[in-house]
């Protein structure tokens, strides 16, 4: 909890010994006390001191120790007093849902394998992991989600990172039997170190480089050709910042293609209304406005190569395999091709060729 100072000033006025008075006004008084409340104030510590929320905010991470050890880490979504952290490693991608409330920095939300971008801060809750918890005081203690003691260990720590030295808060987790984790939290910047102990063994991350910048993705956007009815596909970038569109972004992929020789899959007046993982079919739900076919005109076969493009693309990005496309929430139909409530498009990728110029 919150950490709260009261200040109680008695002001007694007395006559000196020579007999002379002073008197203090209502309007004195009170600013004396405004100026020792400001003075206390900039003594108390928060969270959101330690653990700032910053757009397009990316930290990168030297390993030592560990190969997985090393990793970036990007702010893909904020909304009030929660934030959507991507943390990319070596071996794999996760994402976090961090809240900061009733005084405690916590973990609502974690999920690996996570290589596609979704808003994931309203997700149902799947875990109460505290991370920091005020007051941020030495000694401070509580329990993470697996029973670990978790106690505050420095408010001063000194630690040495490639992005230089930092005066830190040292939060140590003790796990029994000689391991421990130890997380250096700065002001103004957030985790710029994390040191496990097992025994002899250490593994460290330490903060590298702090940037401001919209996050980098690779993306396979598939497309008809114009030569003849065919699909290939084209290796993308695109650029994600924080709180950004992703149906948008997805948008602009499908009706720019990077080649005469290849056809847009969408009219330039069709858009994504939204895009929802069915993580218990693990199935991509991907709502479409009613310029996909009223502005389609075309034959079957060529619709057939709009279909996978548009099913390879959304389907590669979010690695899923069955991609349910609706129009303005109805199960697609357009008189050549149709599907029911429970049906869905396949991704299919087999003998698709790189576009080669």
């Amino acid at each position: 909890m919150k950490r709260t100072f009261y200040l109680l000033l008695a002001l007694v006025m007395t006559i000196s010994l020579f007999g002379c008075k002073r008197v203090i006004s209502k309007e004195q008084n009170n600013a004396n006390v405004s100026k020792e409340d400001d003075k206390l104030n900039k003594d108390i510590l928060t969270i959101e001191d330690y653990y700032p929320f910053k757009e397009n905010l990316v930290m990168s991470y030297e390993g030592i120790g560990n190969e997985y050890a090393e990793q970036q880490v990007f702010v893909e979504f904020i909304e009030n007093k929660k934030m959507q952290i991507k943390i990319m490693n070596p071996g794999t991608v996760f994402v976090k849902v961090l809240e900061y409330k009733n005084g405690e920095l916590t973990e609502v939300f974690g999920e690996g394998e996570f290589y596609h971008i979704e808003n994931m801060l309203n997700a149902n809750t799947n875990s109460q992991n505290i991370i920091l918890k005020e007051p941020l005081e030495l000694n401070n203690t509580w329990k993470d989600d697996q029973g670990n003691t978790v106690k505050i260990t420095s408010l001063d720590k000194q630690m040495e990172t490639p992005a230089g030295t930092y005066n830190t808060l040292e939060v140590t987790t003790d796990f029994g039997e000689g391991r421990t984790n130890k997380d250096y939290y700065a002001k103004g910047v957030g985790l710029v170190a994390r040191i496990y102990i097992d025994g002899e063994m250490e593994v460290k991350t330490l903060l590298e480089e702090v940037n401001t910048k919209k996050q980098e993705m690779e993306i396979l956007a598939y497309y008809p050709t114009s030569d003849d009815i065919s699909t290939e596909y084209v290796k993308e970038n695109i650029e994600f910042g924080t709180n950004d569109n992703i149906e948008n972004i997805l948008e602009n992929i499908m009706k720019n293609p990077p080649s005469n020789k290849l056809i847009s899959p969408i009219s330039k007046n069709t858009n994504i209304n939204k895009i929802h993982l069915n993580r218990d079919a693990w199935t991509l739900e991907v709502d479409f406005s009613k310029e996909l076919i009223e502005e389609m005109n075309v034959g079957s076969s060529f619709e057939m190569e709009i279909l996978k493009s548009v099913v390879n693309t959304l389907g590669k990005f979010y690695d899923v395999e069955k991609v349910y496309i609706t129009v303005e929430d109805k199960p697609y139909e357009s008189g050549h091709f149709g599907i029911k409530k429970d049906e869905a498009f396949e991704v299919e990728t087999l003998d698709i060729k790189e576009l080669n110029e």
